[in-house]
């Protein structure tokens, strides 16, 4: 659908990745339309769908998240400090807006965030998972 969101999911293959990923198909409007892992992992090539347990939707699971951004509109990320900033500095780049749920970000992680946030629409919210 032309006028879908289209969302991404880095750490595609993690739980809340996998919860993203089946949440946006059933949700009218909106497809998933890149996701990612580090570089080296098994999923990679692999399609999305079928590694979060249903339908395969012909999204293969890139290593490269700067790539996959530029075909989204959004990008969900719950991943790790580190890779959640290097993510936030792609997204602003790309012009991407970010939902982020990682736990755990020092102060010069998060004013990393603030910095991409200048610069794209950025909602950072820890501990969405049950049991966080």
């Amino acid at each position: 659908m032309a006028d879908d969101l289209k969302i991404g999911v880095v750490g595609c293959t993690g739980r809340m990745g996998q919860m993203v990923i089946n949440q946006v198909t059933l949700t009218q409007g909106c497809v998933i339309a890149g996701a990612s892992e580090q570089p080296g992992h098994d999923a990679i090539g692999k399609d999305a769908g079928a590694l979060a347990g249903m339908e395969a939707l012909g999204v293969a699971v890139s290593d490269d998240p700067g790539a996959m951004m530029a075909g989204v509109d959004v990008v969900v990320d719950f991943t790790i400090p580190a890779a959640t900033v290097r993510h936030a500095e792609l997204a602003a780049a790309a012009g991407v807006a970010m939902v982020i749920g990682t736990t755990g970000l020092d102060e010069a992680q998060a004013q990393a965030i603030e910095t991409a946030a200048a610069k794209v629409p950025v909602v950072w919210a820890p501990n969405m998972s049950v049991g966080v």
